[in-house]
């Protein structure tokens, strides 16, 4: 029996609270202002909260760990482009966003060139979301599979229906509020298990520092490249990779600047990102020590040792399952936090979604007659209709092998650099960008980074095996050149391909 009576009753405890709180919080929904926005009247510090329970997702939690345990904290470069990208976006893109008082920000689209632009990078947005918040499901559910042996079905199908039905009855409202009791228990848990560590861990602090120094655990900084360094780990690729892709992920991409949005004003939705930045980079050296003290710890002879055949994915639901002491209470808070990460993005990715869908796609296209109650209830059908793809894409990804922190990331990029760079070139210049055309630069700024992946795959030998390509075709198809274009780039591709593209065609005034 992995949970003792009371690991059941912090576990229970949890999912009480949070349908209470989000019951509660997402009372009065009267319009879809209220169900996307929240009346834009709260409060800047819960929206900040409300992003760092957002993107500390499950995969951080289990993913962050395990890339320290099995690697170093080189994954931690990645939070000075973090500190960048969103200094930007508090100059750039906000004042522009509220400068149109606008639901989505795809919305800002719309109104500086035109219905094509705003759908276009609508799409850009839900594919990419589906696809990186399926890839979070399927982290979470993993873990908790993992520690109770159930099927991951069940697991993945009961996450999604508890986040769907809060979402669905109070919207923002409810996932802001879910998501400061969220962030709390993932944090709780978090230091809980590192307090644990280092009291198991023979040795003192001074002694497991100094031996993660020797083992190279704490490796942080690639400063150049070398035999046997990967290009992706360099520093300043990494620097404008992850400067590009933050100001994607939280200013163009709905899911998180949503947040922001529920402020009464510019400059409290410019304080919550500017929490959030401070905010965030503890909880991420947390999760990177516990995945340290992880590997010190097993390497000072506990037992059980992990598999030498365990995902790397599942190193921390191992750890919980087998290491923490029966009935403690600890089992049943790690796995509640694991879960309260995955909710917490989870219920975030749905309800951004469902805001995309009906105000930058329905109400402009089908609905612009309809009532105010019509589009709530659309509102509530849609984001019915996201949980079930969530659930349909984290089935699919659980197909690979590969480790899914760096699966999202490199996932997301695929995107990613349409969307910014389109937004930027709203932002940037006065005149230049045509709607209709906007739509053609973005999808083939996505269809070159395909045809990168795509290239590379063919010579991968999972690739050699699945594809029955000639050699000499697939070398004159796809250059062998295409294997050294590692996946930062991919952002820094496409977002100069979207910029330069759209900066050679004229605005047309709009009527």
């Amino acid at each position: 029996m992995v949970f003792g009576p009371l690991d059941w009753l912090v576990f229970t405890g949890y999912f009480i609270l949070v349908l209470g709180v989000g019951f509660w919080a997402g009372r009065h929904e009267r319009d879809t202002k209220d169900f996307f926005l929240g009346g834009r009247r709260q409060h800047w510090l819960l929206a900040g909260i409300s992003i760092i329970a957002t993107e500390v997702s499950a995969l951080t939690i289990v993913g962050v760990p395990a890339d320290a345990y099995r690697g170093d904290w080189n994954y931690l470069q990645l939070y000075a482009g973090a500190f960048v990208g969103r200094w930007l976006i508090v100059f750039l893109l906000l004042p522009a966003f509220y400068g149109g008082s606008v639901t989505t920000v795809y919305q800002y689209l719309g109104q500086r060139f035109g219905p094509r632009t705003q759908t276009t990078a609508s799409l850009c947005f839900m594919s990419s979301r589906l696809v990186g918040s399926g890839i979070r499901l399927l982290a979470a559910s993993l873990a908790v599979s993992e520690v109770f042996h159930w099927r991951l079905e069940i697991v993945v199908l009961g996450t999604l229906v508890l986040c769907t039905a809060y979402t669905m009855h109070g919207g923002i409202k409810a996932i802001l509020w879910t998501d400061l009791l969220q962030a709390s228990t993932f944090v709780i848990g978090g230091l809980a298990a590192l307090l644990f560590l280092l009291h198991q861990t023979p040795g003192g602090w001074n002694e497991n520092v100094q031996a993660a120094w020797n083992a190279g655990k704490l490796h942080t900084f690639t400063w150049k490249l070398g035999e046997g360094v990967p290009a992706e780990k360099l520093f300043w690729l990494l620097l404008v990779s992850s400067t590009l892709t933050n100001m994607a992920a939280l200013g163009t991409d709905q899911d998180l600047t949503q947040r922001m949005l529920t402020c009464k004003n510019v400059r409290e939705s410019q304080r919550s990102l500017i929490f959030n930045l401070f905010a965030g980079f503890p909880i991420v050296v947390l999760f990177l020590s516990i995945g340290t003290m992880m590997f010190l710890y097993y390497r000072g002879g506990a037992v059980p040792q992990p598999p030498a055949d365990l995902k790397p994915d599942r190193i921390f639901p191992f750890f919980i399952a087998h290491a923490l002491p029966f009935n403690s209470g600890l089992r049943g808070l790690l796995v509640t936090a694991i879960l309260a990460a995955s909710m917490s993005s989870l219920a975030s990715a749905i309800g951004a979604l469902s805001s995309s869908a009906v105000t930058d796609i329905y109400r402009p296209w089908f609905g612009a007659k309809a009532s105010e109650q019509h589009h709530l209830r659309v509102a509530r059908i849609s984001t019915f209709l996201f949980g079930a793809a969530l659930a349909t894409v984290a089935f699919i990804f659980n197909l690979t092998s590969k480790a899914l922190l760096w699966e999202a990331l490199q996932w997301v990029g695929m995107v990613f650099g349409a969307m910014l760079g389109v937004f930027l070139l709203g932002v940037l210049t006065r005149t230049r960008g045509s709607d209709r055309l906007n739509l053609y630069i973005m999808l083939s700024s996505v269809a070159v980074l395909l045809w990168i992946r795509f290239g590379q795959f063919s010579r991968s030998p999972d690739g050699v095996a699945r594809l029955h390509i000639p050699p000499e075709w697939r070398d004159l198809f796809f250059p062998p050149v295409l294997d050294h274009v590692v996946w930062p780039w991919w952002i820094i591709i496409g977002t100069t391909w979207t910029f330069a593209l759209g900066a050679c065609f004229h605005t047309k005034p709009r009527r």
